[in-house]
């Protein structure tokens, strides 16, 4: 699968998101469906196409607020709430003429942000679910004052001074130190270019939405498909250890794969990825 076999489409939730889409691989398959982090977009997935099944409808999705998908309601975002938009974009893509995957259970890719809105939908929406595979993994941490103060200087920031301020951060924190591994100049570029080309109030709210305190952790007992968690090994925003943990938590069959990367484990180490993917499909055929 590539990226020149995607194709776009907006779909406007009851609520009023518009969320932007691309989709790719058999269109009445089962869905696959890739949510990104923080600063990321559709494009986050793109190095990931080939590893992807092409069996399946895959769907990238883009958050409001980044990609392609403009700031299109009012207030502030929610885990929940992206929760609900994705749900509703599901619903109508297995509703829709010719698609044969109604009767059949997702299956959601997600890095860092991504991870955890596909963690909770599958607390909320076990049964419709048929794997997970979690990149750079996150959990709650709006009861932490260290980390809610940084992420609402982050947004503050932001919206003082604009998205190139949190490109520049985000091109440094997300990669291991320069004295632990080397990291290509065009991996770094890559990073600055996507979160510079998100929606400033969108990349704030969302940076606000993460630290709220209605933020809290899913039930992950409720969470029974097959998992796979890809964690860094030196990821400083999401380490191996978070990954460990999660995996300890969710109750189907589940395991954790270290990968040579900080925290944009597509981007620095593709193949390792594609290979933990390729064991979550092993684990749902069979």
């Amino acid at each position: 699968m590539t990226a020149s076999e995607l194709k776009s489409s907006v779909f406007r939730t009851p609520g009023g998101t518009a969320i932007h889409y691309l989709q790719a691989g058999n269109s009445s398959g089962p869905l696959l469906i890739c949510l990104h982090g923080l600063g990321g977009s559709t494009e986050t997935f793109v190095p990931l196409l080939p590893s992807l099944p092409t069996s399946y409808s895959v769907i990238l999705v883009d958050f409001q607020g980044f990609g392609k998908s403009p700031v299109s309601t009012e207030g502030p975002f929610s885990v929940g709430g992206h929760v609900s938009d994705i749900h509703h974009l599901i619903t109508s893509l297995q509703a829709a003429p010719g698609s044969e995957s109604g009767a059949q259970k997702v299956v959601i890719i997600g890095h860092s942000l991504g991870a955890i809105v596909a963690l909770h939908y599958a607390a909320e929406h076990a049964q419709d679910v048929a794997g997970l595979a979690l990149l750079a993994a996150g959990r709650s941490a709006a009861h932490i004052p260290i980390v809610r103060q940084r992420m609402t200087d982050l947004a503050r920031n932001t919206r003082e001074k604009g998205i190139g301020f949190a490109a520049d951060l985000a091109a440094t924190t997300n990669f291991p130190p320069a004295d632990m591994r080397d990291v290509p100049p065009k991996i770094r570029e890559a990073l600055h270019a996507a979160v510079a080309a998100s929606d400033p109030e969108g990349y704030a709210r969302t940076c606000e939405m993460m630290v709220d305190p209605s933020h809290t952790d899913p039930d992950y007992s409720k969470i029974t498909c097959p998992a796979v968690f890809v964690a860094g090994d030196l990821d400083g925003i999401s380490p191996p250890e978070r990954s460990e943990d999660l995996n300890r938590l969710v109750a189907g069959d589940s395991s954790v794969f270290i990968v040579k990367s900080g925290h944009q484990v597509i981007l620095e180490d593709p193949e390792a990825v594609g290979g933990a993917v390729k064991h979550l499909f092993t684990k749902i055929s069979g």
